[in-house]
C-alpha cells in the first residue's frame, strides 16, 4: 500500500473524488458573478482591484482564465483547475517530506490530509479564488528549492535559493498567506532533522525564513512604490495593524482554535461541542508529541519551536495587517502547521505503542476517510448546494420575465436568518450571496445575460432595486429571496412574473 506508484495515484484522485460534487454543480459564489461581467466590460479593473491588495498576480492569472467562461456552469472549469492544483501541492509534499525523514506514508498521508482543510474546502468550492491553490504551488515548490539548495555549494546553492526565494515572492503577490505556507513543510523537515547542533538549527531556520520574509518585504517594496505613485490606489487592509495587544487577543480566539482543530468547523451563531471536542483531541495529540516523539533534547528544541514560535510567523501577514479576517482561506499556513505537529504526535504514539505497519495504515486510512467525507460533506452542503439554490431562484425568474419598454423587477434580500443552511461561519461556509444589494444586483444581470446572449430584445429595458418589500408595491417581478428558508429536501417553487 505504500508503492509509490499507489500513492501517487492516490495523492491525484483523493481530491478530485472529494471535491468533485462540488465542482460539477452548477454555481457561484459572491464575487464570482460580478468578476463574470467586469472582465467583459472593463479590462483589466479586476487586476487593478487586487493589485491595490498587494496581490497582482491573482488579479492578472484571474482576469485571463475568467476570459473564457462565458455562463454560471462553466465556472466549474476554474474549480477543477483548484482541484488539480491541490493535488500537485500534495504530490510535492510528498516528494519532499519522504527524503526528509518522514516514511512514505507518514508523507503521503500529510500530502494528502492537507488537500483535505476546511482552507481547501473553500478555494475548491469558490471558482475565482482558484489563484489560491497556484500561490499554494508556488510556496511549496519554492520552499523545496530553498531547502534542495542549502545542500548545495558555491553559485550552485545561491542560484537554486534565489530560484526558491523567486517563487515565495510570486506567491507572496498572488495571495500573501501562500507564501506563509511554506512554515508547514518547514517544520515538517525541522521535526526530522538528524544534526544535534543548535548552531545548524538555527542557520538552516534563519535562512529558510529569511528568504520567506525578504520575499515577501520585497513584493510590499513593490505594491508600495507602486501605491506611491499612484499606478494603483492602496486598499485599507495594506496598512499596518495599530493596536497590537487587540490582535493578539483576536489571534488567540479566533485563528488559532479554528486552525487548532484542524477538520472541524466552527459556526458563527452555535458553535457544536464536536468543534471543542477535536480541538482538544489534536491539542493532546500534539503535546503527546512533544513527550514520546521528541527523544533527545536537539528535537525538543526544534518542537518547541515549531509549536510555539512558528504559529506566529505562519499568521504574521494577517497579524501584521489592519485587518482581522477570520476566514479558513486565511488560515492554510496555521492550520497546515498544526496538521504537521498533529501527524508527528501521532507517529509518536504509534512508535510508543509498537503497532503493525497494518495497524498503521489502517489508522491513517481512518483519518483520512473521516477528513474526506468531512470536506466532501462541507463543501457541498454549505456551499455548492445553498449557491446554487440562490442561483436557480434567480435564473428561473429571469427566465419567465416577460420584457416591454418599461419593465421593472424588484429582489426581496434575504437576512442571514433567511439561509438555506443550519451551518454558517463567516462569508464561506453556509453563507449568503444574495443578501447584499450588489450581489443581488450581478446574480440577476448573470442570469439575463445567460438568456439573451446577444443583449436584450430591441426595445426591451428593465429596471432592478433591491432591498426590504415595501407594502403594496407593484412592479413587474418580484423576487423574494426569502424563499431560501424552505427546507432543502423540498423543490424550490419559481418566481412568476406579477404584471401590474
Amino acid at each position: 500500500m505504500t508503492r509509490p506508484w499507489l500513492i501517487v495515484v492516490a495523492l491525484v484522485l483523493i481530491p478530485i473524488a472529494v471535491y468533485w460534487p462540488t465542482v460539477s454543480h452548477e454555481y457561484g459564489f459572491r464575487d464570482d458573478y460580478a468578476h463574470l461581467r467586469e472582465v467583459r466590460e472593463v479590462p483589466g479593473w479586476l487586476t487593478e482591484l487586487t493589485s491595490s491588495n498587494g496581490r497582482p498576480v491573482y488579479g492578472y492569472v484571474l482576469e485571463a482564465s475568467l476570459k473564457s467562461v462565458q455562463t454560471v456552469a462553466d465556472l466549474s472549469l476554474l474549480r477543477l483547475v483548484s482541484t488539480l492544483l491541490f493535488s500537485i501541492v500534495g504530490l510535492l509534499l510528498w516528494t519532499h517530506l519522504r527524503r526528509s525523514g518522514w516514511s512514505n506514508l507518514e508523507a503521503a498521508v500529510i500530502g494528502a490530509a492537507v488537500t483535505l482543510l476546511p482552507g481547501v474546502q473553500v478555494v475548491a468550492g469558490w471558482a475565482i479564488a482558484w489563484p489560491i491553490a497556484l500561490g499554494l504551488v508556488a510556496a511549496v515548490a519554492g520552499f523545496a528549492l530553498v531547502d534542495r539548495g542549502l545542500s548545495q555549494k558555491g553559485w550552485q546553492r545561491v542560484g537554486v535559493v534565489f530560484a526558491g526565494g523567486l517563487l515565495y515572492f510570486i506567491a507572496g503577490l498572488t495571495y500573501q498567506t501562500c507564501a506563509l505556507f511554506a512554515v508547514m513543510p518547514l517544520a515538517a523537515v525541522l521535526l526530522m532533522r538528524k544534526t544535534t547542533e543548535i548552531r545548524d538549527d538555527a542557520w538552516w531556520v534563519t535562512v529558510h525564513i529569511g528568504v520567506l520574509f525578504v520575499s515577501l518585504f520585497s513584493g510590499w517594496l513593490l505594491m508600495n512604490a507602486m501605491f506611491t505613485t499612484g499606478a494603483v490606489l492602496e486598499a485599507e487592509r495594506m496598512h499596518f495593524e495599530s493596536a497590537p495587544l487587540s490582535k493578539l487577543l483576536w489571534f488567540a480566539h479566533n485563528p488559532l482554535p479554528n486552525s487548532l482543530a484542524l477538520f472541524a468547523l466552527r459556526d458563527d451563531f452555535a458553535t457544536p461541542v464536536s468543534f471543542y471536542l477535536v480541538l482538544a483531541a489534536v491539542l493532546l495529540v500534539i503535546v503527546l508529541g512533544f513527550f514520546y516523539g521528541a527523544k533527545d533534547t536537539s528535537q525538543r528544541r526544534r518542537w518547541l519551536f515549531a509549536a510555539l514560535a512558528l504559529p506566529f510567523v505562519a499568521h504574521s501577514v494577517s497579524l501584521a495587517a489592519s485587518s482581522q479576517a477570520i476566514g479558513y482561506r486565511t488560515l492554510l499556513p496555521l492550520s497546515g502547521l498544526f496538521l504537521v505537529l498533529a501527524m508527528f504526535g501521532l507517529r509518536a504514539l504509534m512508535a510508543r505503542f509498537n503497532l503493525r505497519q497494518a495497524v498503521k495504515t489502517t489508522i491513517f486510512s481512518g483519518v483520512l476517510v473521516i477528513a474526506a467525507w468531512q470536506a466532501q460533506h462541507n463543501t457541498f452542503s454549505l456551499i455548492a448546494e445553498p449557491q446554487g439554490r440562490e442561483w436557480q431562484l434567480v435564473k428561473s425568474a429571469a427566465e419567465r420575465l416577460r420584457f416591454d419598454a418599461d419593465t421593472q423587477v424588484f429582489v426581496v434580500l434575504p437576512k442571514i436568518g433567511d439561509r438555506s443552511t443550519e451551518r454558517i461561519y463567516a462569508d464561506e461556509f453556509g453563507s449568503l450571496t444574495s443578501d447584499a444589494e450588489w450581489a443581488a444586483e450581478e446574480m440577476f444581470k448573470t442570469a439575463i445575460r445567460e438568456r439573451f446572449p446577444a443583449g436584450l430584445p430591441q426595445g426591451a429595458r428593465y429596471v432592478l432595486d433591491t432591498g426590504s418589500l415595501p407594502p403594496g408595491l407593484s412592479v413587474d417581478l418580484i423576487l423574494d429571496m426569502r424563499r431560501l428558508k424552505l427546507q432543502s429536501t423540498q423543490a424550490l417553487p419559481t418566481t412568476a412574473a406579477l404584471r401590474r
